[in-house]
């Protein structure tokens, strides 16, 4: 399946987008964003990325947002996946009859590519947390620390405003001991920040990207390969911890393994796809209450 764009003076349609091919409701719940919001209508989620704000409606064959032909192209596109052949990912991943299942129960999720430091920022502020305290303590930093947007809506904090606060400040945040991790890091990556960025990590492959980031206060083996993952530097990434380690040993592995295995069985078994069938794993263990 393919989809079509539609573009109109505000707003951009996505025809071809039924939920089974892109659903914004399994995609933005699934643990991997913390900046959409789900409003009145079940179907309608308010969000921001890149500095901009977004709606986007789900209907019944179709996806409409609210943005203009420049910002899809520019920013959306890429941040909804949209250039990715999910069929293919699907039809490979499916041959295995638990992944067949684990897809059967959430076929529209998708992977975001989101901006780098605001998902290293995220990441680390998720440690031993969870997504609705994760979601309050983003959006308390960018209230203040960020740029104001409109009424009520402010963008991410850039490496600049963050690395040059205090640690007084970023606590108004709530993050608790992740307060520290978050400024430290952001000092860490403004001495760095030319090499910093999505296109020299996927230049130096999965392996070295993971050591670098794992340089940063607050950033393990799991953090790290969300931050990999979820800013699209690479699918082989398998983020693991103990709720992802319960499903494999359940589903896959039937016996009681350390994290690090779980982790590279992963993406053993799954390869390049690995990021891929985590998300539908992860999603499906969780609404059918496997652990």
């Amino acid at each position: 399946m393919k989809i079509k764009e539609s573009f109109f003076t505000d707003y951009t349609i996505l025809e071809n987008a039924n939920e089974d091919y892109l659903s914004l409701s399994d995609t933005f719940k699934c643990g991997q964003c913390f900046r959409w919001e789900q409003l009145n209508d079940e179907k309608l989620f308010i969000g921001i990325a890149y500095e901009k704000i977004l709606k986007a409606e789900q209907h019944d064959g179709f996806i409409k947002l609210n943005c203009n032909k420049e910002d899809y192209n520019n920013i959306w596109r890429k941040y909804f996946d949209i250039d990715t052949d999910y069929d293919l990912i699907k039809e490979e991943l499916q041959k295995d009859n638990i992944m067949y299942k684990a897809i059967t129960c959430s076929p529209g999720i998708r992977i975001l590519k989101q901006e780098l430091f605001e998902t290293t920022i995220s990441f680390i502020t998720s440690s031993n947390s969870n997504i609705k305290r994760i979601s309050n303590n983003i959006r308390d930093l960018s209230i203040i620390l960020g740029r104001k947007l409109e009424e009520e809506k402010y963008a991410f904090p850039t490496v600049k405003e963050l690395s040059s606060s205090d640690l007084c400040t970023i606590n108004k945040c709530r993050a608790g001991f992740r307060c520290n991790y978050i400024l430290e890091s952001s000092r860490m990556i403004n001495k760095i920040v030319t090499d910093f960025n999505v296109n020299r990590y996927k230049s130096i492959g999965y392996e070295k990207t993971k050591k670098e980031l794992m340089n940063f206060k607050g950033v393990g083996s799991k953090v790290a390969d969300c931050i990999i993952l979820f800013s699209g530097i690479s699918s082989y990434a398998f983020p693991t911890d103990v709720w992802v380690k319960r499903i494999m040993e359940n589903l896959y592995i039937k016996k009681e393994v350390s994290l690090d295995y779980v982790q590279k069985y992963g993406q053993e078994k799954f390869g390049p796809l690995a990021g891929y069938a985590q998300q539908y794993l992860f999603y499906y263990a969780r609404s059918n209450n496997i652990k």
